[in-house]
């Protein structure tokens, strides 16, 4: 089940001073899907999903990749995306399904998984996996991570 106020208040956080753009028709899988362009090749993206209770991580996370490159129409090594990507969810195993995503640690796809941020609704916890080369992270996860846990649950 999506919060609606919290979708609220993140896109009033992030959007426009963090990602600019919002695209507005968006396929069942998305909630919410925030972009940026940084130069003429470098494109961001965060987007906001609800958990499907019906696969593990790595399954939901590929499904989630190729819906954003989709909708991006992102390009490996011609327009490529960094995906920063919120999860919303209620499941008792949370911790078990992130641990099943993992940020991409290279560059070899049209949308680059950055960072995954998993928020358990009925509870307000949460966890980030992000992708992260010794001690420097990508596409300012770090920043987003925080920007994205600052925003409370609907009590």
């Amino acid at each position: 089940m999506i919060d609606h106020r919290y979708l609220s208040d993140l896109r009033l956080l992030l959007y426009p001073a963090v990602y600019p753009h919002e695209q507005v028709d968006l396929p069942k899988e998305l909630q919410m899907l925030l972009t940026r362009s940084k130069r003429k090749t470098a494109r961001y993206a965060l987007a906001v999903t609800a958990w499907d209770n019906g696969c593990n991580g790595n399954e939901f996370l590929a499904d989630r990749r190729r819906v954003v490159t989709r909708e991006l129409a992102a390009r490996w090594m011609l327009a490529e995306v960094g995906l920063y990507l919120v999860i919303l969810g209620t499941n008792n195993d949370w911790r078990d399904r992130l641990a099943e995503m993992r940020a991409d640690r290279t560059g070899f796809h049209s949308t680059i998984v950055q960072g995954v941020h998993y928020i358990n609704t009925a509870t307000g916890d949460f966890n980030t996996v992000q992708s992260a080369w010794g001690p420097v992270t990508f596409g300012n996860a770090e920043i987003l991570t925080d920007l994205v846990a600052s925003v409370p649950m609907a009590a």
